[in-house]
């Protein structure tokens, strides 16, 4: 079974997903310190891959339900970075290990929807945003109408996701969980259907930003939106230079529709310090905020390698039009001027250097 919502798609899962989520649960398990980390990051330190790839092995194995618990999150491009899942609670919001017999008591029963984002390089793109309200809508188009979410009052930007989808908060139980050294409140949010239907009614395509990890999709994607960048890569050799060089490198596109609208690469420099080598959007894209979607990606991605500055080079403000325009996108994401080298690359295009100071990953917030 498959769901399409926007750049998302929902599904059953498949063999080749086990490998994926040895990973999450081995080298990439950020996204433990944020679902219910009290159970989550002991699970992870207790991991058994050889029991686990057997047990998911043998669950492939058996007959589906009708109605699905849990599906696989993947991008429109086909990279899984995820999943979604559902659980069956009490009157106290208390989970219930075993779940209604028949599909009327089922589609009665009171039932926790929720998501897990396991994948980083796709995190706070509004991934988890569609891949929740594609779940919800699978629910209640089935006739399962009492739907909560559940999590901790640390988890700040679940509760944003909550609050954004139409879940409004029915209660709360103080200082159940201990997370970190600190004590934080139980919460529960149900969904308010009127508020989720005015949410999906009144949402616009939302741009999502993806890492493209294949070389050749990397330059497709580059070569298809610089084509319509003249005023600012009219120089074919130079152009196609960027082109290439993008094949390599850490490289973000940001889709609609399942389209890339746009797309941003880094560059490593230095042992501490990195540039952003190239990046374009699509001329009817522009002022969209497409550009700062694309930016945080990539500085989220560059705090994250351990990166102490951000660099980057356009030509020195005063000489054209759209190049004036492009620092001042520069300066509204932070950089600074640094220097100016007139002759680097040639007398007309005077080269600026701008540059901007990042923080330690210690100092950012992690994913909901």
């Amino acid at each position: 079974m498959k769901i399409k919502a926007q750049n998302i798609v929902l599904r059953d899962m498949r063999e080749s997903d086990i490998d994926d989520d040895v990973r999450w649960n081995t080298t990439e398990t950020e996204w433990g310190l944020w679902d219910a980390p009290w159970e989550t990051e002991e699970e992870i330190v207790g991991f058994d891959e050889d029991a686990y790839r057997k047990k998911e092995m043998e669950s492939l194995q058996k007959p589906l339900p009708e109605h699905r618990l849990t599906f696989e999150i993947e991008t429109a491009d086909g990279v899984h970075i995820g999943g979604v899942s559902s659980y069956c609670i009490d009157e106290d919001c208390q989970y219930l290990s075993s779940k209604p017999d028949t599909e009327e008591e089922r589609k009665k029963a009171r039932w926790a929807v929720g998501l897990d984002i396991c994948e980083s390089a796709y995190w706070s793109g509004g991934w988890g945003t569609q891949a929740l309200a594609a779940w919800v809508r699978y629910y209640l188009e089935n006739g399962y109408s009492q739907l909560y979410t559940q999590t901790w009052s640390g988890n700040f930007r679940m509760i944003g996701l909550a609050e954004k989808l139409g879940f409004r908060e029915c209660r709360r139980k103080k200082g159940i969980r201990q997370v970190r050294g600190g004590v934080y409140d139980g919460l529960t949010f149900a969904l308010d259907h009127a508020a989720f239907e005015a949410y999906c009614a009144e949402k616009k395509t939302r741009a999502c930003v993806c890492m493209v990890k294949d070389p050749a999709r990397k330059e497709a994607v580059a070569a298809s939106v610089l084509a319509e960048l003249p005023d600012w890569f009219g120089l074919p050799e130079s152009t196609a230079a960027y082109i290439r060089g993008s094949r390599a490198l850490p490289f973000w596109a940001v889709m609609e529709n399942g389209q890339p609208e746009g797309f941003i690469a880094l560059k490593e420099t230095g042992p501490r310090t990195a540039e952003l080598y190239v990046m374009g959007v699509r001329p009817h894209r522009h002022r969209a905020g497409l550009g700062r979607k694309l930016f945080r990606s990539l500085r989220r991605y560059a705090v994250g390698r351990g990166y102490a500055f951000l660099q980057v080079k356009t030509v020195q403000e005063g000489h054209y039009t759209a190049y004036d325009k492009t620092i001042a996108f520069y300066k509204a994401m932070g950089f600074t001027e640094l220097e100016c080298f007139p002759t680097l690359w040639d007398a007309h295009n005077p080269c600026q250097v701008l540059i901007m100071a990042l923080p330690s990953a210690q100092d950012t917030s992690g994913p909901c």
